[in-house]
């Protein structure tokens, strides 16, 4: 029951669910996936987030 409940607050991959890893910065948190399908970067003093993902980004030229 409570490693379905972990799971569930785990930042994952939008397309392979593999689980994000995270580092820090001085003015930001990054997490990205291990197969680099997916990237956000977060600036709490701003309050923004930005989100990178290139297996879309690719195709819409």
């Amino acid at each position: 029951m409570l490693n379905k409940l972990k799971f569930l607050f785990q930042d994952r991959c939008p397309d392979c669910e593999q689980k994000l890893i995270s580092r820090q910065e001085d003015m930001a948190t990054i997490k990205h996936c291990p197969d680099h399908h997916y990237t956000e970067e977060i600036y709490n003093q701003l309050g923004v987030t930005i989100v990178y993902h290139p297996s879309k980004d690719n195709g819409s030229t």
